[in-house]
């Protein structure tokens, strides 16, 4: 009888055809030649698209379900409250929420100019833009395989109007997708990525995976934010740990990188995700909306340091 050996790797491996920007090995490749693929086609459209922004940030989460999409919203209204010019790409195809958060999915579409798409604008008066498939498909269900997902990946990025913009932040897909490792093809000059998780640990084996994806990529991991730490009763203003807290912070530390703080959930952060209005912009006051505001000013100050 054979002896059991434990699986260390697939081969599966095929020969190299330089076709680069279908390649799963994109971001282990060290071949020099890898980087004249931003120089043709349009990953160097992409690039000269948004070569008037100034920072560009992603934001990750390994697991579905930790808030990354709200917290996406809120830490770009944040910034547009602090008076910057902010763009929010939802490159989460399957589950773009970022319209509806923002009270536009429905009102807003992309409409089409001479410079290409012509993002959606906030209903807030923060002067916002917004680039999400809801926004052109806002009630059907969109069935996409890799390369139509690629290739709305590549119409988002090169053929969309940026301007002149102070932020473009980009809602990934949770996990390491495609969807993801397109993304961080596509914008080689990210200034990084802000990985949002939830405090178990988990959530955190799913995080980890998230982080180094952006690490290998080439995009500096910014920080991690722990969502959905403690509760803060909307009554007595009490707060409960009702799940583990910590495991952000303690996933900053092993990885060496900055812990840039702790949400609490609230009763008023569930209200105003649904009513389209960011509980940052809805309730200022409320812990979470400080908190948030904090993250974005620390945020700003991480980025401006790399320029």
């Amino acid at each position: 009888m054979a002896q059991e050996r434990e699986i260390l790797s697939f081969n599966v491996e095929l020969k190299c055809d330089h076709r680069c920007e279908g390649c799963e090995r994109f971001f282990d490749c060290t071949d020099e030649r890898k980087l004249k693929v931003y120089k043709r086609r349009r990953m160097g459209q992409a690039v000269k698209k948004m070569a008037n922004i100034k920072h560009k940030i992603s934001i990750s989460g390994g697991k579905g379900g930790v808030g990354k999409s709200t917290t996406t919203t809120n830490l770009a209204v944040a910034l547009a409250m602090m008076g910057r010019k902010v763009t929010i790409l939802d490159q989460d195809f399957d589950g773009a929420s970022i319209p509806r958060m923002l009270g536009i999915q429905g009102t807003k579409r992309l409409t089409y100019g001479a410079r290409g798409i012509i993002p959606a604008e906030d209903e807030l008066g923060l002067g916002m833009h917004v680039v999400a498939i809801s926004l052109i498909y806002p009630d059907e269900v969109i069935t996409m395989f890799h390369e139509m997902r690629r290739g709305t990946t590549e119409e988002f990025l090169a053929n969309v109007d940026y301007g002149e913009r102070d932020y473009l932040i980009v809602d990934l897909p949770p996990g390491t997708s495609s969807d993801a490792c397109n993304l961080l093809q596509y914008i080689p000059d990210l200034d990084g990525t802000v990985t949002v998780t939830a405090p178990t640990n988990v959530s955190q084996l799913a995080a980890r995976k998230a982080t180094i994806l952006s690490a290998k990529a080439g995009s500096p991991v910014l920080g991690i934010i722990e969502n959905m730490s403690g509760y803060i009763c909307g009554n007595c203003g009490n707060e409960f740990d009702y799940m583990k807290r910590g495991g952000g912070e303690a996933l900053a530390e092993e990885l060496g990188v900055p812990f840039l703080g702790r949400i609490p959930l609230h009763p008023e952060v569930s209200a105003s995700c649904d009513a389209g209005t960011p509980f940052v912009k809805q309730y200022p006051d409320n812990p979470a909306s400080k908190m948030m505001m904090s993250i974005a000013q620390r945020l700003e100050e991480i980025v401006s340091a790399k320029k």
